[in-house]
């Protein structure tokens, strides 16, 4: 509700930014994003997939093709109801027609919300329960058809979150056993939070508002020493570790990463932002930290090829350098 609140306060500023762009080359960019999410494309993709599976015999292929269908479906169905239940007036007829929360069937008056994203993220959802390695894959298929939506002036971003909310809760609804949904939803709540602070604190910093409380040195001061922090607590639990029993698990505590996040929030200068991240994490963290197998074991010092610190380390930087590309948005030192 936080982030859909704050949100709404840029999604005018941020069509108004868009609308500005003249370079075809980003229209051709939208127009791609916009075919790939499109209903016939998504169910085209949902009966490859079975055809594929019937012509191989593999059970795996043939369900993901039916629960692509299915969860494309039921959100099509939700994001329908909601559409005309709502009657958002698109961005291209915003400034001339109020809005009046109340149902309609007429044309553009169907912003909330965005069909295009909710289908996209219910089969992105299903395809990363049955292909897991490809999830970041199908994932980023997923954005990349919403933020075209954005591009092209056919949705606010509110219109976009609902969208990415409503297809995840989709997706999931035929991916698991009707007494694991309650489990299921909330895991994807929880772990989908701290990315959806993420872009949304990017958001803030990109489009012109105001609500910018600190200035920019001072919070990229305080962000640094809490990336910082929470990077050296977190590789000093894992140096200790390495020297534990290698046979008993050990618990790794996760509240240094929370520290690093809201590093990251504080960089952007907004105590709104910092307080949605605060939120964010502790949910995060509390789930994380009292789930029933916290415990890792650190034996295995090498999974996939890395090293555990070199893992962590590696984390570490990329916060860094996201909250280095903060200040110098702000700073008005990086030009677009």
């Amino acid at each position: 509700m936080i982030l859909f609140g704050t949100l709404g306060q840029i999604d005018h500023p941020t069509l108004t930014i868009v609308h500005g762009f003249t370079d075809p080359m980003v229209d051709q960019v939208g127009d791609i994003g916009n075919t790939l999410g499109k209903g016939v494309s998504l169910v085209l993709l949902s009966l490859g997939l079975g055809a594929i599976g019937i012509w191989l015999g593999a059970d795996r292929w043939k369900s993901a093709g039916l629960y692509t269908l299915l969860a494309h479906g039921l959100s099509g169905l939700l994001t329908q109801i909601l559409k005309h239940s709502l009657g958002r007036p698109r961005p291209r007829i915003m400034d001339t027609t109020p809005w009046e929360i109340r149902p309609s069937f007429e044309s553009g008056l169907d912003s909330f919300p965005s069909g295009h994203t909710s289908g996209s993220f219910s089969v992105a959802t299903v395809l990363a329960v049955y292909f897991p390695k490809g999830r970041v894959l199908w994932f980023g298929l997923a954005s990349f058809i919403a933020i075209c939506r954005v591009i092209k002036g056919s949705h606010f971003p509110t219109d976009v979150l609902g969208g990415l909310l409503l297809g995840v809760a989709s997706g999931l609804v035929f991916v698991y056993a009707r007494d694991q949904w309650k489990e299921a939803i909330a895991q994807a709540f929880v772990h989908g939070l701290p990315w959806l602070v993420t872009v949304f604190g990017l958001l803030w910093i990109l489009v012109p508002h105001p609500g910018i409380e600190l200035e920019p040195n001072l919070s990229l001061l305080i962000g640094l020493a809490l990336i910082m922090v929470g990077l050296g607590l977190r590789l000093w639990w894992i140096r200790e570790a390495s020297y534990a029993n290698p046979a008993m698990p050990v618990h790794m505590p996760t509240w240094p990463r929370l520290l690093m996040g809201l590093g990251l929030a504080a960089s952007t200068g907004s105590f709104i932002v910092v307080g949605v991240g605060a939120l964010a994490g502790m949910v995060w963290w509390l789930e994380i930290e009292f789930k029933p197998l916290p415990q890792i074991k650190i034996r295995k010092n090498f999974v996939r090829g890395i090293h555990p610190i070199c893992r962590e380390t590696a984390l570490g930087f990329a916060i860094l350098l996201i909250a280095l590309l903060t200040f110098l948005i702000r700073s008005h030192l990086l030009i677009f």
